[in-house]
């Protein structure tokens, strides 16, 4: 049962509808004049497409805000201005990612743009103490805090950046996070006592929510426009922020990131291990992600590719659901527990698949 609304349903479900049909109309401009991914080594597109689209995603979200912020300003609560710093947050990283789209900018700097922008938002809300359930916590040093917390602020934005060279597979992922946060926070913000970190969040989510599924159709099935990094950048922040908001407001705990993101994760890292292995660049563009792999050795089909990834995200999400609503019924804290448990299970299948994928692809060479 929801205690109360911390913003009417109405709003929300109007704010949602304006923002996707914002989105969807904003996404033409973008089709029709913005830059331009023309097919490379790394891509997984045979036809120059155009780009950028988290441009249209991002006007889209701002508009939503702007006009349920300034009709409906009575019935928002104000939340300390906590919304606001996580959307410059974003709207500065994905502009930053909007400019690598159409300049290509120098790995290295993007990164210690991202590490800088990370550090500054980490140390206004930085997670200091960590509960493992079972009784088992730690409070860490808050300068220790805060450089956690960045690390894993740049970690998922780069997981969701990573993770989109597949049509449909990171927007649909970033969609099914921001709908798993909206839920946490209408049913789970009016039980605790510092819900104001979350207003304002809530309607950020809706509208974004909203603005991802208005974008989504002209990437799949049509395939007119890719997100880039300007979509990539922007989302990730808004998600991998928003669940430190939602930390600080009492909603959820650290573990929500893991959940959220937890396919995506899960073969960034095992990726990022594999090539460190064999020797390879890590800032090197590479197509050796399994989603890559899969689509080149397996099945070439998006739909099909973005359709297994949209599963195992909602089934991580929904397996975070649940163990918060145990929490909450029973006192038992299983959360971290649960997502050892579930990192675990999709690492072995990543291994199995690779392998699969590897002894195929031999036996056809051989």
């Amino acid at each position: 049962m929801i205690k109360f609304w911390i913003i009417p349903p109405l709003i929300l479900i109007a704010a949602f509808v304006i923002s996707a049909l914002a989105s969807a109309a904003f996404t033409q401009l973008v089709i029709r004049g913005g830059p331009v991914d023309r097919p490379r080594a790394r891509g997984s597109h045979s036809t120059p497409t155009a780009t950028s689209g988290g441009m249209a995603i991002m006007a889209a979200t701002a508009l939503g805000i702007a006009i349920f912020s300034l009709l409906f300003h009575t019935q928002l609560p104000r939340d300390g201005g906590h919304g606001f710093a996580l959307l410059i947050y974003a709207a500065l990283l994905g502009l930053s990612g909007a400019l690598d789209d159409m300049l290509a900018l120098n790995a290295r700097f993007k990164l210690l743009f991202q590490v800088a922008l990370a550090l500054g938002f980490a140390s206004a809300y930085p997670i200091i103490n960590i509960d493992f359930g079972f009784g088992a916590a730690i409070s860490l040093w808050p300068w220790l805090g805060v450089l956690g917390t960045a690390f894993w602020l740049v970690l998922g934005l780069n997981t969701i950046n990573f993770m989109d060279g597949s049509n449909g597979l990171a927007i649909g992922s970033q969609s099914i996070a921001l709908g798993l946060m909206v839920i946490m926070i209408i049913v789970l913000g009016p039980l605790s006592e510092r819900t104001y970190y979350a207003a304002g969040l809530l309607l950020i989510c809706v509208c974004a929510l909203g603005a991802h599924l208005g974008f989504l159709p002209f990437n799949l099935p049509m395939g007119k426009v890719f997100q880039g990094d300007a979509g990539s950048l922007f989302g990730g922040a808004l998600i991998t922020g928003g669940v430190l908001l939602m930390i600080h407001a009492g909603v959820t705990s650290l573990w929500l990131g893991g959940y959220v993101l937890a396919p995506l994760l899960v073969d960034v890292l095992l990726t990022l291990a594999l090539r460190a292995k064999s020797g390879a660049k890590l800032f090197e563009a590479h197509k050796d992600h399994l989603y890559q792999q899969w689509l080149i050795h397996k099945d070439p089909s998006h739909l099909n590719m973005a359709l297994r990834v949209w599963g195992l995200s909602a089934f991580s999400g929904a397996v975070g659901l649940t163990m918060r609503y145990i929490h909450i019924e029973t006192g038992l804290n299983l959360r971290f527990v649960a997502l050892v448990a579930l990192f675990w299970l999709f690492a072995v299948g990543w291994l199995w698949l690779r392998y699969k994928i590897s002894a195929d692809s031999a036996a056809k060479t051989a």
